[in-house]
């Protein structure tokens, strides 16, 4: 049973999160960090707010710590650690990176930085339309580091064939539906943490740049996109909240298409309101940009998602109430 934390306690600790991923720069470095700083045990006392708490903190610093890998592990049942790491799905999709092909395993999927320092690989591998958790050694998914959209290289594709008799049965008690539905809910909040930001600096941007002796906050055009933005990170935020205390799954696929929606909106109005510096390498907002770019692809976007809540829609013939007006 998880617990609650008080309002204090949580703002107290997201401070604390929040130096440690400014202060460190390596992604194992600032694993390390939040451990020392107790978020395992913020994760196993209340996973929801645990997640909300530490993704809100990682969209808000654009850090690469390795998260994730701990909230899918902890949603599976399985005892988190900075030597564990997750092989995630490949981009825009929730389903199980794996499947068995004869003798082997094709794996196409995602790892984090983690994986390069990780004794252990957790893995989902769908077969007969049911899926299994697994463990394998993690330096089947270990290798060089490509180029990619994000500099940070908080993510990498994986792509390979390992031998079946690699792969270990693991003593999973969760599901790969509540994992999947634990990792969009955290991606939903890494998401709004980082639309947030770019709104800030939009916004702090609009204040100060002057244009034909007025601030350019004062042009009605730059306070639409700014107004344009919150309402839809306000919206994503409400639905993203009301995941704490349910975890259906359908909300939380919600929680993540609205985010991302959310995220890729205020990307747009800020690098318009920004205008030229926006642009240029020396501003910070193209890693944010870059990064919100990568995590919503992540179990799902905000381009596919939709299709799949549709169809989940038509299955059951039915739309829940999410939100009690």
């Amino acid at each position: 049973m998880s617990e609650m934390v008080g309002a204090d306690d949580l703002a107290l600790l997201a401070s604390g999160f929040e130096a440690a991923m400014a202060e460190e720069t390596r992604p194992e470095e600032t694993d390390q960090a939040l451990y020392n700083l107790g978020w395992a045990e913020l994760l196993s006392a209340a996973p929801s707010q645990g997640a909300a708490t530490a993704f809100r903190a990682l969209g808000k610093t654009n850090s690469a710590a390795s998260l994730l890998d701990d909230v899918v592990a902890h949603a599976l049942g399985i005892d988190v650690s900075p030597q564990t790491c997750v092989v995630f799905p490949a981009p825009h999709q929730a389903e199980a990176p794996a499947r068995p092909q004869g003798d082997a395993v094709e794996v196409d999927g995602l790892v984090s930085a983690r994986a390069e320092e990780a004794t252990t690989a957790i893995l989902a591998v769908e077969a007969d339309g049911r899926v299994r958790i697994s463990t394998a050694d993690a330096r089947l998914f270990q290798g060089p580091v490509a180029g990619g959209v994000d500099p940070g290289r908080a993510y990498r594709r994986v792509s390979v064939e390992i031998p079946a008799d690699a792969l270990v049965p693991a003593p999973a008690s969760g599901s790969w539906e509540s994992a999947v539905a634990a990792a969009r809910t955290a991606l939903a909040h890494q998401l709004l943490g980082g639309a947030r930001w770019m709104l800030a600096e939009a916004r702090q941007h609009a204040i100060d740049r002057a244009q034909f002796g007025r601030p350019v906050a004062s042009f009605q055009a730059i306070r639409h996109k700014l107004a344009e933005s919150l309402v839809e990170i306000e919206g994503a935020a409400s639905v993203a909240e009301a995941c704490l205390e349910d975890p259906n799954p359908l909300l939380a696929a919600l929680a993540k298409s609205l985010a991302g929606q959310a995220a890729n909106t205020t990307a747009t109005h800020a690098q318009q309101v920004l205008a030229g510096i926006g642009f240029t390498a020396e501003h910070r907002f193209h890693f944010w940009l870059k990064r919100m770019l990568v995590v919503d692809t992540l179990f799902g976007s905000a381009s596919s998602l939709p299709a799949e809540i549709g169809h989940h829609l038509l299955s059951e013939e039915t739309a829940p109430r999410l939100i009690q007006l």
